[in-house]
């Protein structure tokens, strides 16, 4: 049974029982992520997660993880473009120790400048080692030049000038601004019992006072000028190749997107291992949507010995889909369906939906409903959401040092 509730102060809850399982997800979900940060805030939004780790007013450092430890679940957190949330798995009898830990660390946490001086050289280190994965490089500047005014253009990470930059009171101020009740959602999966679990987040989160801050990122144009880009690093191997749309932001109209990721690279059935793989054209290639509140985009990438060859094939093939669909549309759909069915069998990848429909594209019905939707979508109006195959992506080939 699902349950949603909005408090008294704007924080949103959502509770799902699932006489299914013996474990619980506890989550609480922020309205905030890198796409909310100021030019000089660049990677506050995941630094910020590392400082409510830190401890807070009743748990002081490294006593949360000593808790939830000690009733056998573990706690984590992640940091996105749209969102941060940090979540908790654990036995179904702990959910209330779960709870309390999260709301505490979420609510009362302690910014002061030892925890700060101590995260900045952590993530320093972080950015470093991100330096040495090409594949990261690689995304980071795809997105930087596949996006003009979104700042998805920017690295979840910051840069070392941010970064170093940051104090107690700059970290405050953007906690602040973004930690406030109607960006706030709680979402509680599991075997529980829903008034009980209900009556208990009101406690740990009704009480919560904070002055909204209204900030919206710019919205970006869903037009694709095409291009290149091409990155060399000592540490590839293989050629990479990504071809990469933008799209209006995400929506209802996702499961279009979605059908079309599942006939493109779903299973061994699927037109990329058919077409690229079997054929000898590409070692592996799979498509990705990617649903971003402000601007989605959608890819294809391949490895390959030959990447102006792959090129030329994964865009042959996308131009030829609308002459393949009859047969493969329905197929496409039955994967789609089954594969999203067994992932919720999941307590913890339902209640990551539902925290991401209710706090980013705050329509519940974005995860309820998908299903749903999936049933009922129909080829004629696929072919239209489609259409942007037709646009020039931006191409990217990421290659060997050495490569001519």
């Amino acid at each position: 049974m699902l349950k949603v509730k909005t408090l008294g102060n704007g924080v949103k809850v959502v509770v799902k029982e699932r006489e299914d399982l013996s474990s619980v997800t506890v989550a609480v979900w922020v309205k905030t992520g890198t796409a909310y940060e100021k030019e000089d805030e660049r990677g506050i939004a995941h630094f910020l997660e590392h400082i409510v780790f830190n401890g807070s007013e009743n748990f002081p450092e490294g006593e949360a993880d000593r808790v939830i430890e000690g009733a056998g679940g573990e706690l984590n957190a992640a940091t996105s473009y749209d969102y941060t949330y940090y979540y908790v798995n654990l036995p179904a009898e702990h959910w209330e120790t779960a709870l309390q830990v999260l709301s505490d660390l979420t609510l009362k946490p302690l910014i002061d400048r030892k925890h700060v001086e101590k995260e900045i050289p952590i993530v320093l280190e972080e950015i470093a080692r991100s330096r040495d994965n090409p594949h990261e490089v690689f995304s980071e500047e795809f997105l930087r030049k596949l996006y003009r005014r979104v700042p998805y253009r920017f690295p979840i990470l910051g840069c070392e000038d941010s970064v170093k930059s940051f104090t107690p009171e700059k970290v405050r101020d953007f906690y602040e601004r973004f930690y406030t009740p109607k960006r706030l959602t709680v979402v509680i999966e599991g075997k529980i019992e829903g008034e009980q679990v209900l009556e208990k987040t009101e406690e740990l989160f009704g009480w919560l006072s904070r002055k909204e801050y209204v900030f919206s990122p710019e919205t970006e144009a869903d037009s694709n000028s095409g291009g290149e880009l091409t990155i060399r690093h000592p540490a590839v191997e293989l050629p990479y190749v990504l071809l990469g749309w933008k799209l209006p932001p995400a929506g209802r109209h996702d499961v279009y997107y979605d059908i079309l990721d599942s006939l493109l690279s779903l299973g061994r059935s699927s037109l990329l291992f058919r077409e690229l793989r079997e054929r000898g054209t590409v070692y592996s290639a799979s498509s990705n949507y990617q649903n971003l509140k402000f601007g989605a985009n959608f890819t294809v990438g391949a490895v390959t010995e030959n990447p102006k060859e792959a090129v030329e094939r994964i865009l042959e093939l996308c131009r030829e889909l609308p002459k393949l669909l009859e047969k493969e549309f329905e197929v496409a759909k039955r994967k789609l369906y089954r594969s999203e069915l067994f992932g919720r069998e999941s307590g913890e990848a339902e209640a990551d939906s539902l925290g991401f429909a209710v706090t980013v594209m705050e329509d519940i019905g974005y995860s309820t409903e998908f299903l749903e939707d999936l049933k009922k979508a129909r080829i004629s109006e696929f072919l239209k959401a489609i259409e942007f195959l037709k646009e020039e992506p931006l191409v990217g080939l990421l290659l060997p040092e050495t490569a001519v």
